[in-house]
C-alpha cells in the first residue's frame, strides 16, 4: 500500500529547486578517487542514489593541488578529472536527478605528504591544529599551517572560480561551495582560527570576507542560480569553533542574500541524547528565516525528525548522509516506511570501490522482496558492442588462461563445463593457449589444434558454448624457445628466432625453471611454421570456432622474432622493426587467407619482458604492429598493459595504450589488471571497446553478472592455476546463487 502525506512533507514536491521532494543526498567524502581523479565506480554509486527529481551533492571535491588533505578525494582543477566526471554526471541525468558539485578546499586540515612540493598547507593562520581522535581510536595529526598572505588570497579565491566553471563544463547543475567542518573557508570565519589582523580578521565582517569574495566570484562566473553553499556555524570540527556562532551564521546568510543564491545549506549543531533518544537542538530557525532561497538543513535527521522539520517550515530540504549512503533508494524506503540497512562505519572511508559504497543489493532485495526498488543503472561493461559481424551484449572478455588440464594434448571433456559456465548470452570467450603443431608444446597438458583427435574434442566444448550464446575463439599458439627436449617431437632442440636460451626463470612456488637451448630456425624453415598457424586456424573453424586469436605475446614464438632482446637475426626476418614483425604479418596474411580477416583477432604484449624477452623500443613496435595489422582488416587487436604497479600499496594500471588503441581499425581489447571500476572507467572514457578478465573471470565463472550487481568476488587460487584436477580450482568455484 502506497503510503499518504499531507504536503509539505518529504515525499512533497519542491517546485523552486524543480525537485520532486524533500530528500537530498548530503555530500560524502568516500576517499576512493584515487589519484584525485574521479573513478567509473562513481557511476553506480551516484547513480543507484538518483531519482527523478532528486537533488544529489557531490563528495567534498579539491579545487586545487593545495586543497587535499585526505587519500584519494577527487579533484575538479585538471582537465583529466573534468573528463573523468562527465560519465558519472551522465548517468546522473539519465535518471532525471539534479547534481551539484561541493568545491572544497581543506586549508590546514593537511599535511605536508598532501601538498605539492611537501610545503606547508595554507590557512587563515599558522596555528597547528592538535592531534584529533580518529572513529578507529588513533590519532590524526595534521602538519603545521602557513598563513597566507593578503596580496595572496585572490588567488584562492580565483581557484573556487575556475574549479565551478570546470564543474559546469563536466555537466553538473551547479555547484556548492563548502563552508563548513573546520575547513579552508571557515578557518577564516570562525574566530577560534582566524587570528589575522588585516581586513580578513577581527570583526565578524572581516572573517566572511574571504567566504563571500569567494561566493561573488563563483556567482560571477556562473550564476547565482547555479550556486549554494554550505555552513556549519554551530560546530567545532578540527578545533574551530566561533565565540558567537548564531552571530556568523545570521551574518553569512544576510549577506548570502545580497548575492540571490540559490541555496543555504545549513548544519545543526551537535544531537544531544536525552533519555536514551537522540534530540537535534533545532537552532537554525533565524537563519531560515533570515535567508531567501532555498534552506536545506542537515545533522543527524531520520525520517520523523525530517517530516517534522518540513511540515513546520523549519526548513524546505533535508540533507540526509550515513542513512542515504547506507541506502541508495532511501526516499523509496521513507515512502513505505521500509527498514533500513545500517551503515558500517569501518568502510566509509576505504579505498574498496565496492564494499557497502555500492554493494547493498542483495539486502535491499531481501527487505521487502515484493517490490522493485533497485533500479540499476546500466554501467560502461555491460553496455553492448557490435564487433565484426558479432553483437556482443557487455564489454567483459573471457582472457586466455592456460589450464593444463588437456591430459595428452588432447581437450577433455571437463572442459565442457569450464566453458560454459563462464559463457553467456552475447559474450565473448577465447579458450586457452593452443598448440598449432607438435612442435608447439612446453607446458604439460595444454591443448593442441593440429590432430583430428583435438578437433573432435574441442566440438561438445565449443557446442555447449554455443548453446549458451556466446562468441567463442580459439587463441593459436606456439612457445618457441619456452621449451625443453623433453615437450619436443624425438628430445629435439626447441624452435625459435634465435638460438639464444632463456636464462632460468624464478616460479612463484619458490622453484627454478629451467629452457633448453633452441635452434634458431634457417629462413626456408619458416614457411612451414607459419602454414602450421594456417592449417590450425582451418582446424579451428572446423571444430566450430568463431574465429581465432593469433597469440603474439608473452614471449612465446612470435614474440621472439618481434623483439630485439631475443632477435639476433641478420636475414628479412631480423634487424629492422619492419623484418622482426615481418614473420607475425605472414602468420596473420596465412590465417586471414584461410578463414578470413572477419575471424580473425591477434593478442600482442608490446611493454613485457616475459621469459627474458622485451624490446628496447615497445611503443614503436606496437604502432608498427598496430598499423599493420589494419592491412589485414582483422577483426580485433588484444593488447596486454605494461605491469601494474603499487603506489602507496594501491595497485595502478600504466594505460599506456591509447596510442595503439588509435592508431588500430577495429575492435580494441585492452587487457592486464583490470578490475571493474577500472573496466569501467576505460570503456566510458574510449580507451578500449572490450576489456579481458583473466583470474577475475577464473575465480568467478558468472562475472558478468556480479559486475552488473557489484557482487563480491571469490579470491582466485594460484596453487590450483596448472594443476590436473578437472574439478578443484576448475569448474568449483561458486556463483552467486551457491554462494549467497
Amino acid at each position: 500500500m502506497r503510503l499518504q502525506f499531507s504536503d509539505p512533507t518529504l515525499l512533497s514536491n519542491y517546485f523552486s529547486s524543480s525537485s520532486s521532494f524533500r530528500i537530498v543526498l548530503a555530500p560524502l567524502t568516500r576517499q576512493r578517487s584515487y589519484g584525485n581523479v574521479p573513478q567509473a565506480h562513481a557511476i553506480l554509486y551516484y547513480s543507484q542514489r538518483a531519482t527523478q527529481g532528486g537533488l544529489l551533492i557531490t563528495e567534498a571535491t579539491g579545487v586545487s593541488d593545495t586543497a587535499q588533505g585526505y587519500t584519494d578525494t577527487p579533484g575538479i582543477w585538471t582537465k583529466e578529472q573534468v573528463e573523468a566526471w562527465k560519465p558519472i554526471v551522465d548517468a546522473v541525468h539519465k535518471k532525471g536527478g539534479v547534481f551539484f558539485c561541493q568545491i572544497w578546499h581543506v586549508g590546514r586540515v593537511s599535511t605536508y605528504d598532501f601538498q605539492p612540493n611537501g610545503q606547508a598547507p595554507i590557512s587563515s593562520t599558522d596555528k597547528q591544529i592538535p592531534p584529533q581522535p580518529s572513529h578507529d581510536g588513533s590519532v590524526d595529526e595534521f602538519s603545521p599551517p602557513r598563513r597566507l598572505k593578503t596580496d595572496e588570497i585572490p588567488k584562492i579565491v580565483d581557484d573556487f572560480r575556475l574549479a565551478a566553471r570546470n564543474a559546469i563544463e563536466a555537466g553538473f547543475d551547479g555547484v556548492e561551495i563548502h563552508g563548513a567542518h573546520g575547513y579552508l573557508i571557515e578557518q577564516f570565519m570562525k574566530d577560534s582560527a582566524n587570528d589575522r589582523t588585516d581586513e580578513y580578521g577581527g570583526s565578524i565582517e572581516n572573517r566572511c570576507r574571504f567566504a563571500l569574495e569567494v561566493v561573488e566570484a563563483v556567482v560571477g562566473e556562473i550564476g547565482a542560480d547555479r550556486v549554494g553553499m554550505r555552513l556549519s556555524p554551530f560546530t567545532d570540527y578540527m578545533d574551530c569553533w566561533d565565540s558567537n556562532p548564531e552571530a556568523v551564521g545570521l551574518y553569512m546568510v544576510q549577506s548570502l542574500n545580497k548575492h540571490n543564491i540559490l541555496y543555504c545549506h545549513m548544519i545543526e549543531p551537535r544531537m544531544a541524547i536525552v533519555q536514551g533518544k537522540r534530540q537535534i537542538p533545532h537552532r537554525l530557525l533565524p537563519l531560515r528565516e533570515a535567508f531567501r532561497g532555498t534552506f536545506v538543513a542537515a545533522g543527524g535527521y531520520d525520517r520523523e525528525e525530517g517530516n517534522k522539520v518540513v511540515d513546520e517550515g523549519y526548513t524546505d530540504l533535508v540533507a540526509y548522509g550515513r542513512l542515504f549512503l547506507a541506502n541508495p533508494d532511501l526516499p523509496k524506503r521513507f515512502e513505505l516506511s521500509a527498514r533500513l540497512n545500517k551503515y558500517d562505519r569501518l568502510t566509509f572511508y576505504t579505498s574498496d570501490p565496492v564494499q557497502t559504497k555500492e554493494g547493498e543489493e542483495k539486502r535491499i532485495r531481501s527487505c521487502y522482496s515484493t517490490l522493485v526498488i533497485f533500479n540499476m543503472e546500466a554501467v560502461p561493461l555491460l553496455t553492448p558492442h557490435k564487433m565484426g559481424k558479432f553483437d556482443l551484449s557487455h564489454r567483459i572478455v573471457l582472457a586466455p588462461l592456460t589450464r593444463q588440464r588437456s591430459y595428452g594434448n588432447v581437450p577433455q571433456a571437463h572442459a565442457i563445463l569450464y566453458y560454459s559456465q563462464r559463457a553467456t548470452q552475447g559474450g565473448l570467450l577465447i579458450t586457452e593457449a593452443t598448440g598449432v603443431s607438435d612442435t608447439a608444446q612446453g607446458y604439460t597438458d595444454t591443448p593442441g589444434i593440429w590432430t583430428k583427435e583435438q578437433v573432435e574434442a574441442w566440438k561438445p566444448i565449443v557446442d555447449a558454448v554455443h548453446k549458451k550464446g556466446s562468441v567463442f575463439f580459439c587463441q593459436i599458439w606456439h612457445v618457441g624457445r619456452v621449451s625443453t627436449y623433453g615437450f619436443q617431437p624425438n628430445g629435439q632442440a626447441p624452435i625459435s628466432s634465435t638460438d639464444k636460451q632463456i636464462p632460468q626463470q624464478p616460479r612463484r612456488d619458490g622453484g627454478v625453471a629451467e629452457f633448453s637451448p633452441p635452434r634458431r630456425l634457417t629462413t626456408d624453415e619458416i614457411p612451414k611454421i607459419i602454414d602450421d598457424f594456417r592449417l590450425a586456424a582451418r582446424n579451428a573453424i572446423e571444430a566450430g570456432f568463431d574465429g581465432v586469436e593469433i597469440h603474439g605475446a608473452h614471449g612465446y614464438l612470435i614474440e621472439q622474432f618481434m623483439k630485439d632482446r631475443a632477435n639476433d637475426r641478420t636475414d628479412e626476418y631480423g634487424g629492422s622493426i619492419e623484418n622482426r614483425c615481418r614473420f607475425a604479418l605472414e602468420v596473420v596474411e596465412a590465417v586471414a587467407g584461410e578463414i578470413g580477416a572477419d575471424r580473425v583477432g591477434m593478442r600482442l604484449s608490446p611493454f613485457t619482458d616475459y621469459v627474458d624477452c622485451w624490446d628496447s623500443n615497445p611503443e614503436a613496435l606496437a604502432l608498427c604492429m598496430a598499423k599493420s595489422l589494419n592491412k589485414y582488416n582483422i577483426l580485433y587487436c588484444h593488447m596486454v598493459e605494461p605491469r601494474m604497479s603499487l603506489v602507496e600499496g594501491r595497485r595502478q594500471i600504466p594505460h599506456r595504450l591509447l596510442p595503439m588503441r588509435k592508431a588500430f581499425n577495429g575492435t580494441f581489447i585492452a587487457a592486464g589488471g583490470y578490475d571493474r571500476g577500472e573496466g569501467n572507467k576505460v570503456i566510458a572514457e574510449g580507451y578500449a571497446d572490450l576489456v579481458a578478465y583473466g583470474r577475475l573471470f577464473l575465480a568467478n565463472p558468472d562475472l558478468p553478472k556480479r559486475f552488473e550487481l557489484n557482487a563480491g568476488l571469490n579470491k582466485y587460487d594460484r596453487l590450483t592455476f596448472y594443476t590436473s584436477d578437472p574439478v578443484v580450482g576448475y569448474t568449483d568455484y561458486p556463483f552467486l546463487e551457491s554462494s549467497a
